[in-house]
């Protein structure tokens, strides 16, 4: 991939985190992830602390979603994993303007996402995906780069 500018290596880290737990991946299904797993991936690709304050109450369409969670890994003590699961359940379409409205409404800002480019960790074709997602989400890419530098100047 090539690198273009900070904003750019950012959605690249944030559409790789989420290619992690793709249900379009062969038998990747966000249950099947532990709590740890996903903290790992989430200080590899996003790299900060979440800054926004945990979830108290789950919207009703996640319900039966953390029900199996909880039931599968136990409830969790790290309270920011509930705020990446609901980030990450409800963008399982891989659209881009959706991925940065929830992303900063349930994790932080997009301007803190790491901006290092070509970070490896992906295997090959999951690395070919990600390309198709940028692809598919082009116009979407260029929308939330000009919102990223906007809000940089602000």
């Amino acid at each position: 991939m090539v690198s273009l500018n900070k904003e750019y290596n950012q959605i690249v880290n944030l559409i790789k985190f989420n290619v992690n737990f793709s249900n379009f991946i062969h038998n990747n299904d966000l249950l099947s992830h532990s709590p740890d797993y996903i903290l790992e991936k989430y200080q590899y690709w996003i790299g900060f602390e979440s800054t926004i304050e945990c979830k108290i109450y789950t919207p009703d369409d996640m319900t039966d979603f953390f029900l199996k969670y909880w039931k599968r890994w136990g409830i969790f003590e790290e309270y920011s994993v509930k705020n990446i699961l609901m980030y990450l359940y409800s963008t399982r379409s891989m659209n881009l303007i959706l991925m940065s409205e929830k992303f900063e409404e349930y994790v932080g800002p997009m301007s803190m996402i790491s901006d290092v480019s070509d970070k490896k960790g992906l295997h090959h074709l999951t690395e070919r995906f990600v390309g198709e997602v940028l692809e598919k989400n082009k116009d979407n890419v260029k929308v939330v780069l000009r919102d990223m530098k906007i809000g940089n100047i602000i």
